[in-house]
């Protein structure tokens, strides 16, 4: 079983963000799994020698121009999503493993991340995609119904399988994908829900870090370059030690967010607050049961 890690970019700061994800890659002990790199530029972008060749150093690597000419965001980035699933469909053997969408603002954050991506991988039932799960995300309204902001579907950044593109119909393709894609394979029970996988924000990024049940952040909506320092500065001691009270300062972070959710009435910023607060609770009960 063979995993593929796609890095797709649209212009330069991505390649700079990779280049210092990719570094710190090469940091971490050799995978004991089998895996490579597929470099995805779009229509408009050029191949990058630079991340080639810091790529190839640690795993075998793939350089591929996105073909289809889809421009402006999400149509931009999910026709190179298909592209590149198309090509792995076509290229890559069908051993099993799974191609992991990494964006530029998802940074591997333990040594064994990709192992433990592995272990999850091959423990479900052969699933069309296994990642960060976020729930139905609702906004309260005083004396007024809940409004609805976004429906239920795993994050983009996840794991597919590298057959994926072959089951899933063409009505899949006509929508943002991470949403089309998750409703598609959940009616088939083709879905992996993982922990390893999961939001982070560039205030909290040094928590995450620390914790154990997490190997890959995403920094949704945040600065893209502050997060990715975030995720990437060496820990020290004083973190370390400290980390015994990360729990309280999740409690307290919840508790402000709730607050600041009446305040922040629309617009992505209520989208990401409220999300946030969904995929805590979510956890929650989870656990729970």
């Amino acid at each position: 079983m063979r995993h593929v890690v796609i890095l797709p970019w649209f212009c330069d700061e991505e390649v700079q963000r990779y280049l210092r994800i990719v570094a710190r890659i090469a940091e971490f002990p050799r995978q004991s799994c089998r895996w490579s790199f597929l470099l995805a530029a779009s229509p408009r972008t050029p191949p990058d020698d630079r991340l080639y060749k810091a790529c190839a150093a640690v795993a075998p690597t793939t350089m591929f121009q996105c073909p289809t000419q889809v421009f402006g965001y999400p149509a931009g980035p999910t026709a190179m999503f298909w592209d590149c699933m198309d090509y792995i469909s076509h290229h890559c053997e069908k051993d099993g493993g799974f191609a992991l969408w990494l964006e530029s603002d998802m940074a591997p954050v333990k040594s064994d991340w990709l192992e433990r991506l592995d272990a999850e991988w091959r423990a479900a039932n052969e699933p069309w995609l296994m990642g960060c799960y976020v729930p139905h995300v609702y906004k309260s309204r005083l004396l007024r119904r809940r409004k609805l902001l976004l429906d239920a579907h795993v994050n983009g950044g996840a794991c597919y399988g590298k057959s994926f593109s072959h089951a899933m119909p063409s009505s899949v393709r006509a929508g943002v994908f991470d949403v089309q894609v998750y409703q598609y394979a959940c009616r088939a029970g083709r879905v992996a829900v993982t922990e390893l996988i999961d939001f982070s924000t560039t205030e909290r990024a040094r928590r995450d870090v620390l914790d154990p049940g997490k190997v890959v952040l995403h920094g949704y909506l945040q600065d893209k370059d502050r997060f990715i320092d975030a995720c990437l500065a060496p820990m020290t001691e004083a973190e370390r030690r400290g980390a015994h009270w990360n729990p309280v300062y999740d409690s307290l972070e919840s508790f402000r967010r709730r607050l600041r959710v009446w305040r922040v009435r629309r617009g992505q910023q209520a989208m990401f607050e409220n999300m946030l607060l969904a995929k805590r609770r979510d956890r929650a009960s989870r656990r729970a049961a």
